[in-house]
């Protein structure tokens, strides 16, 4: 505990440095962090479910999620600063939690940790329920009303059903907060998330929606019956070359029944790990693969000799 509290003081130390006038709350930050860090690592197993795994990683992408929503403002209140650490520790812990019970002891101990670590903070109005942010109705991350969201994405899902479904939409409350949760996690670098649920509730609707918001195309493998791991394979080299090579950006939905063998759910891990799939392009597939990196390099000025590189910017890409 003691590295992570070196490690991400200094971290938060960086996002302090833009509000001097908060440089005081960067101990209390870090201290809350890794209270509930550390808390729910305890509490929640992965023999509860598999999900229920954490690493610091957790601890980077809230540090990464606060500066998002912070790095545009030119001002930032205690019950501010609070209102966004809350939100974000919401989205890293209590979405993975199956059961009610879990997720109500998860924003008792958000609020626990809030009220333990920072001072001088109005909490009504800092943890008030619920928490809305998104980059939707401003250029940059800010907390929104619920009326104003609702209003918005009503009049949004509108247009997408015109043109993309044909079906309409309710928009209720739990739409609003799905809606939300996937948009936050497509604009992350190496965004990807698990929707779990019955069939037909809008799973994939709703993130086609959010990646029609966000400008993103979508895709999807058309299984059959005879589908094999060579025919999966021709399909990702196909989307891989659209991202990291024609600079498309792509949303990959891959549903359940769209695993049809075990080397179809390896690969995907392989590619969510890493951006790239072991054996994917080789011989001939990968020495087009490089020249048509170079050329794509070349189009942006860029002038890359180096096969490691090329593939190096190649992956990160498709990240």
């Amino acid at each position: 505990q003691e590295s992570m509290r070196q490690n991400y003081g200094t971290f938060n130390g960086g996002i302090f440095k833009l509000f001097p006038n908060l440089k005081g709350e960067k101990d209390a930050m870090t201290e809350a962090m890794v209270e509930l860090y550390t808390e729910n690592q305890s509490r929640f197993t992965t023999e509860m479910q598999p999900q229920y795994f954490y690493s610091p990683r957790e601890l980077s992408r809230w540090v990464r999620g606060i500066y998002e929503a912070v790095n545009e403002m030119e001002s930032l209140t205690k019950e501010e600063l609070v209102r966004i650490w809350a939100h974000e520790a919401l989205r890293l812990f209590s979405d993975r939690l199956v059961e009610e019970d879990e997720r109500e002891w998860c924003e008792a101990k958000i609020d626990e940790c809030a009220r333990k670590w920072f001072a001088g903070v109005d909490f009504e109005v800092a943890l008030k329920r619920p928490m809305y942010y998104s980059s939707w109705l401003t250029k940059e991350t800010r907390g929104i009303q619920h009326g104003d969201l609702k209003t918005f994405l009503a009049a949004r899902l509108r247009v997408f059903y015109e043109e993309e479904l044909d079906v309409p939409l309710v928009v209720f409350d739990e739409v609003l907060d799905h809606v939300l949760r996937i948009d936050r996690v497509l604009r992350q670098p190496m965004g990807h998330c698990l929707l779990v649920g019955d069939a037909g509730v809008g799973k994939t609707v709703l993130s086609k929606f959010v990646s029609w918001m966000n400008g993103l195309s979508i895709f999807q493998i058309k299984a059959h019956s005879r589908y094999s791991l060579h025919d999966f394979n021709e399909d990702l080299r196909s989307v891989m070359k659209r991202v990291g090579v024609e600079g498309e950006k792509v949303c990959f939905i891959f549903d359940e029944a769209n695993a049809l063998e075990s080397g179809f759910l390896e690969a995907m891990n392989a590619l969510l790990a890493s951006g790239e799939v072991p054996g994917l392009f080789e011989g001939d597939d990968y020495n087009l693969l490089m020249t048509a990196c170079r050329d794509a390099a070349s189009r942006e000025g860029l002038i890359i000799d180096q096969e490691e590189e090329l593939w190096r910017r190649f992956t990160s890409m498709v990240q």
